[in-house]
């Protein structure tokens, strides 16, 4: 096993591990491997996170930066919708991944703002601006009270921590 460390920008310590397969490192009683997060591949890297990987998003409160392209208008849009909302994903009706974090805030009852990008009149600037404020091109794209979650592996390994029903409130 190689482990190295390197700091986040959100200043949370993370750690590589490359494995020789991921299920020999996790107990069963992970529930990864039931969960599917756990395939059997060889030098798979995998990023654990000592603290949660979400990010407090200044953009979305403090105002957005200023842009010459019309991108002002996306982002305030993009800040007003994950205001005015808990939960917040950006995703797309036809993405694997989008389904699965959606699945899993069905399954715990929570209800959720879905923004399909695919379907939107201006869904691929809207992906881009979403790039733009949180680095992240890919969906689905997560917001929980405000702050940026970030993925579908970021939110079930969140889920599977309990730092999301945490900031949920589902959990003391």
């Amino acid at each position: 096993r190689e482990l190295s460390c390197q700091r986040a920008r959100t200043g949370a310590d993370w750690h590589t591990h490359r494995l020789t397969t991921l299920r020999d490192m996790l107990p069963r009683s992970t529930g990864l491997a039931r969960a599917g997060l756990a395939p059997a591949r060889t030098g798979l890297l995998l990023m654990v996170a000592k603290q949660p990987a979400v990010s407090a998003f200044p953009a979305l409160t403090a105002g957005v930066a200023t842009a010459s392209d019309g991108s002002d208008d996306l982002e305030q849009k993009i800040a007003a919708t994950v205001a005015a909302h808990p939960v917040v994903v950006y995703s797309k009706s036809r993405c694997g991944y989008s389904a699965r974090t959606k699945s899993l805030f069905d399954s715990l009852g929570v209800e959720y703002h879905a923004v399909e990008l695919d379907k939107a009149a201006d869904g691929a600037a809207m992906q881009t601006a979403l790039a733009r404020l949180t680095k992240q091109r890919t969906v689905p794209n997560v917001f929980v009270r405000g702050s940026h979650l970030g993925g579908n592996d970021a939110t079930q390994a969140a889920a599977l921590s309990g730092e999301l029903q945490k900031m949920l409130g589902l959990t003391s």
